[in-house]
C-alpha cells in the first residue's frame, strides 16, 4: 500500500502553525510499517472493528476508551502491557487518552483522527475530568497527525461539520477576554493582546469563507477545517498556555452543561450551542453565528444531542453560579443574568432556524439517530 499523502507546510514567514500534519488517503495501513514496536492503539469501541484489520501482529494492545477521569486513567496506564509507542485513533476523547498514556510511558505518539469534531490531535495537552471540572494535564508532540480525507469522509457528518464550532467560539471569547480587560478582571498571566485576537480571527475567517466546503465534507473542506483545528490546537502552547483567544463563555456552556447532565457530548456541537448562547447574552452578532452554524449543517438543538431542552435551559440559567463553582475565567457568564426571556429567545431562533424536534429513532454511537 503506498502513502499517498502531501505534508502541509507552514506558509512561509508565518510563525509555526502546529504539528507535523500529513493529508492523503490510505494512511492509517502505512502505519505498522513505521511506527515503533510494539504499538498501542487507543481508540473507541465501535471504531476498531473498521480499522482492525490495518494492524498487524505488531499490535501490543488496544485501549477502548470508557472514561476520561484523570484518577481512572492512572489505573489504566499501570495495566497496559509494555509498548513502543502510542497511535491514537478516533476523536477528541480518544485523541486525549492517547495523549495521556503517551506521557505517561514516555513513548512516541502518532495522531489519527477519524472526524473534524476537535482540535484535540493537535494539542500537547490532554483535557480530561477530575471531580466537579477539568484536567488539562500532560505534555505530548506527536511525530506527525495523519488527516485521511476519505476516513474523515466516512464518519458521520454531524461529527465532521460540528468542528466548526470549535472555530466559530473564536468569536465569543474575543468579546469575554476584552470584557475583562475593561471591567479590570483579566487574569494576570494573560493580558488582554489584540496580536493574538487577529490571529484567531483569520482562522475564524478562513472557516467561515469555507462553511459549504466544509459542510459537503470535501477534499478542501476538510484541509479548512483541519488546518484551523491546527493552529488552535498550537495556539494554546504558543501563547503560553493561554486560551482566552479561542476559549470563554462557550465552553463554559460546554463544561457546565456536562455537569448538569453527567454526559459527555459531541464536543463542537455543544460548543456550537454555548457560542451562540453566548452571542446572545454579548448582544455580538448572534444571527450570524447561528446561521454560519446552520449552513455548516451543525445542529445545536438539544434534542440532537441526545438531551432535553430543559436540561440546556437549566444549564444557561446555572452557568453564572457553575463557572464561579468551577472557577473558570471570568465572561459574560459572570455579568448577564439570564432571563427567562433570553431562554425562550434562543430556544424560538433556534427552532426557527432548524425546525422544531419530531421525535427520532435512539441515538447511534457516533451521533445522529437510527
Amino acid at each position: 500500500m503506498t502513502l499517498a499523502a502531501v505534508s502541509e507546510a507552514t506558509t512561509a514567514g508565518a510563525p509555526d502553525a502546529g504539528f507535523p500534519t500529513v493529508f492523503g488517503r490510505e494512511l492509517i495501513g502505512e502505519l505498522p510499517n513505521f511506527v515503533h514496536r510494539p504499538y498501542l492503539v487507543v481508540t473507541m469501541a465501535d471504531l476498531w472493528p473498521r480499522f482492525e484489520h490495518l494492524f498487524d501482529s505488531h499490535l501490543a494492545g488496544v485501549h477502548f476508551v470508557e472514561t476520561l477521569d484523570a484518577a481512572a486513567l492512572e489505573d489504566v496506564t499501570k495495566a497496559l502491557p509494555e509498548f513502543g509507542s502510542v497511535v491514537g485513533l478516533g476523536g477528541g476523547q480518544a485523541s486525549d487518552v492517547a495523549k495521556f498514556l503517551a506521557w505517561r510511558r514516555g513513548r512516541p505518539l502518532f495522531q489519527v483522527p477519524t472526524a473534524m469534531t476537535t482540535n484535540a490531535p493537535f494539542s500537547h495537552r490532554a483535557v480530561l475530568r477530575q471531580d466537579d471540572g477539568i484536567a488539562i494535564v500532560g505534555w505530548a508532540v506527536p511525530e506527525a497527525v495523519y488527516v485521511d480525507f476519505d476516513v474523515i469522509r466516512s464518519a458521520p457528518a454531524l461529527l465532521n461539520r460540528s468542528g466548526v464550532g470549535d472555530v466559530l467560539c473564536y468569536h465569543t471569547a474575543h468579546y469575554d477576554w476584552k470584557l475583562a480587560h475593561d471591567t479590570g478582571r483579566e487574569e494576570r498571566r494573560w493580558p488582554y493582546d489584540e496580536r493574538l485576537v487577529i490571529e484567531a480571527r483569520d482562522r475564524l475567517d478562513a472557516v467561515l469563507a469555507d462553511l459549504d466546503e466544509i459542510h459537503d465534507i470535501s477534499d478542501r473542506g476538510i484541509r479548512t477545517l483541519m488546518l484551523a483545528h491546527r493552529w488552535g490546537g498550537a495556539a494554546y502552547h504558543a501563547a503560553g498556555w493561554n486560551n482566552r483567544h479561542m476559549d470563554g463563555v462557550d465552553h463554559a456552556f460546554l463544561y457546565g452543561l456536562e455537569h448538569q447532565t453527567g454526559r459527555h457530548f459531541i464536543h463542537g456541537q455543544a460548543v456550537g450551542l454555548g457560542t451562540y448562547f453566548g452571542a446572545v447574552l454579548q448582544d455580538n452578532e448572534p444571527e450570524m453565528v447561528l446561521s454560519s452554524l446552520h449552513r455548516a449543517g451543525v445542529d445545536i438543538r438539544p434534542e440532537a444531542m441526545g438531551i432535553e431542552w430543559d436540561d440546556a435551559a437549566t444549564a444557561m440559567r446555572r452557568l453564572a453560579w457553575y463557572v464561579r463553582h468551577a472557577d473558570l475565567p471570568f465572561t459574560i457568564a459572570d455579568t448577564r443574568p439570564v432571563t427567562d426571556d433570553d431562554v425562550e429567545h434562543i430556544r424560538d431562533r433556534i427552532h426557527a432556524t432548524f425546525g422544531a424536534w419530531e421525535t427520532q429513532g435512539p441515538q447511534g454511537p457516533r451521533g445522529g439517530f437510527i
